[in-house]
């Protein structure tokens, strides 16, 4: 039930996303910004990971910006 459901979410996102440009605005408070994190959740959970072509829905973080990732020891 819960992938029907992503993937009902899923094809509703992706069809408002391709209707951009065509038809006029199909539902005025949802913005693109909103239907595109649904599409890549609603994607992720499917198993299709496309987070990593979404800047700011990557999951990287830069090294040398939190001490884990520099070695470094800090005791309080």
């Amino acid at each position: 039930m819960k992938k029907a459901l992503a993937l009902l979410f899923a094809l509703l996102s992706g069809g408002y996303l391709l209707t951009i440009g065509i038809l006029p605005d199909p539902v005025p408070f949802i913005d693109e910004g909103v239907a595109l994190i649904v599409l890549v959740k609603s994607l992720g959970f499917l198993g299709i990971d496309i987070s990593r072509f979404v800047p700011f829905m990557s999951r990287k973080t830069k090294p040398g910006k939190t001490p884990e990732s520099s070695g470094q020891t800090i005791d309080v």
